[in-house]
């Protein structure tokens, strides 16, 4: 059975980082997730009450909700064999702090499956 532990992040597309930060920080008592600054150097993350975070990317159009699920490494492994017998596209991707897949639904919403921990 595949399962997903928890919403791990909401990616929020915004025209205007510095605005939408200062009021999530100033005004919705929201804070900054150091712990990913080494990975997010310039984009910050907001966090409420040490929960849920959402993820605050700069762009020029706004585009849909990436919404991102995290998983243990046996789970990572489950989704990638579901997704590739199903043949849904996805990108793999690895770097220091998670491995993930991003892919999206047949509406074109995003999503991404991400483990934090270390997977052979």
């Amino acid at each position: 059975m595949l399962n997903l532990d928890q919403i791990d992040h909401i990616q929020l597309d915004v025209n205007n980082r510095a605005l939408v930060q200062k009021r999530y920080l100033e005004n919705l008592d929201f804070t900054r997730v150091t712990s990913l600054g080494q990975w997010i150097e310039g984009i910050p993350f907001a966090v409420d009450n040490g929960s849920e975070h959402l993820g605050l990317f700069e762009s020029k159009s706004i585009y849909s909700t990436t919404v991102a699920f995290s998983v243990t490494s046996s789970q990572f492994s489950n989704w990638q064999k579901h997704l590739f017998e199903h043949s849904i596209e996805y990108v793999l991707m690895e770097n220091d702090l998670f491995w993930s897949m991003n892919f999206s639904d047949p509406g074109g919403t995003p999503f991404e499956i991400k483990s934090y921990e270390c997977i052979a």
